[in-house]
């Protein structure tokens, strides 16, 4: 009798569950490591748009300041910050103190926007800065002579109470 010894090789096919179970987890961290990096390109693009908000609201008082000099000349803008309301002057002719008063209302409307947001209208020499617009720190200085105003915007970018404000500023000479 003949007698062959067949040695059967198994080959292993497939994939264990430990290899599975690896493959997952590294998946897992990608994913997570792609969703943080989502996460703050987000929060980058939420905190630009903010800042432009503010930027345009710096522009827009400087325009104000600009458009009413007799008022800006005279101090009506010292000091202007939020509150009051329109005098409803617009479509019949406003005074310069009017005017002043309608740009302190509609200006500070529009800083709403920004969550948190605030501003004001000062002469400062140092406008950056103070706390927000009821410690706004404008010191009232002429510069050189001339009236520098500050136009200061503060806001709550990230919605905590324990950091800082974000303050954006411009100086204005009308």
């Amino acid at each position: 009798m003949h007698h062959t010894n067949h040695h059967i090789n198994h080959h292993q096919s497939g994939f264990t569950l430990l290899e599975v179970l690896i493959t997952v987890i590294i998946l897992s961290i990608g994913i997570l490591g792609l969703a943080g990096l989502q996460f703050n390109a987000l929060r980058s693009n939420q905190n630009a748009a903010q800042s432009t908000i503010a930027a345009l609201q710096l522009i827009d008082a400087a325009d104000r300041l600009r458009g009413n000099l007799t008022g800006a000349n005279n101090g009506d803008y010292d000091e202007l910050a939020g509150g009051g309301e329109d005098p409803g002057c617009i479509s019949t002719g406003c005074t310069r103190q009017q005017l002043a008063q309608y740009d302190a209302w509609s200006w500070n409307n529009q800083i709403t926007a920004l969550p948190g947001g605030e501003g004001i209208i000062c002469l400062d020499s140092t406008p950056n800065d103070g706390n927000s617009s009821t410690e706004p720190v404008c010191d009232g200085a002429l510069t050189g002579g001339l009236q520098i105003f500050a136009a200061k915007i503060w806001w709550d970018d990230d919605r905590n109470p324990e950091t800082p404000r974000r303050r954006q500023t411009m100086s204005i000479t009308p």
